[in-house]
C-alpha cells in the first residue's frame, strides 16, 4: 500500500512539475521598463526562475541566500527573479534589489499574468527550466533549499 501511495505522490509530482511550462509568448517588465519576452529570457540552457514579493519573508531570504552563494551559480546557471508584486509597487521593488544588491535579472508580474497562467497560489515558487521545458518546481523555503536547487540545476547542465 505504501509503494502505491509513493507512486502517485511521484506520478502526481512529476506533471505537476511537467505541466508548468512558460508560455513563451508572455512579456514582463524589467526593472528598466523594457519589455521582456519570456522565450527570451529563458534561452539559456538551465534558468532558475524564482516568483517572489517584496513583502515576502521567505522569498527575500530565498533570494538573499541564492546571492550568498553566487560563486556554486555564477557564470553557470542564470537566475531570474520574477516579482509578483502590482504596479504600485514597482518603484518598491527596485528600490529593494538595488539596495540588496541581488546579481540576478529581475522582471516584474505586475499583473499576475505568469503567476496565474502557471496556476500559482503561492509564493517563493522555484522552478528549474532547460531549453524551455520545466523539469522541477517547488513551493516555500527552507534554509539549504537555495544549494539544493542550484546544484540540481547544475546537474541539468551535465545532462
Amino acid at each position: 500500500m505504501k509503494k502505491i501511495l509513493f507512486t502517485s505522490v511521484l506520478i502526481l509530482a512529476a506533471t505537476l512539475a511537467f505541466g508548468q511550462n512558460i508560455p513563451g509568448n508572455l512579456a514582463l517588465k524589467s526593472l528598466d521598463g523594457s519589455e521582456v519576452l519570456m522565450k527570451e529570457a529563458l534561452k539559456d540552457d538551465v534558468v532558475i526562475v524564482s516568483f517572489w514579493a517584496t513583502w515576502c519573508k521567505p522569498c527575500q531570504a530565498e533570494l538573499d541566500a541564492l546571492c550568498d552563494i553566487e560563486d556554486m551559480w555564477k557564470d553557470k546557471v542564470r537566475i531570474i527573479a520574477i516579482s509578483t508584486d502590482d504596479s504600485r509597487a514597482a518603484a518598491k521593488v527596485r528600490s529593494l534589489v538595488k539596495g540588496k544588491r541581488w546579481p540576478y535579472e529581475v522582471l516584474l508580474d505586475q499583473n499576475k499574468a505568469l503567476f496565474k497562467a502557471l496556476n500559482l497560489t503561492s509564493i517563493p515558487f522555484v522552478m528549474i527550466i532547460k531549453n524551455g521545458e520545466t523539469l522541477y518546481t517547488h513551493t516555500g523555503y527552507t534554509p539549504g533549499n537555495e544549494r539544493m536547487v542550484v546544484e540540481m540545476a547544475l546537474d541539468y547542465l551535465k545532462k
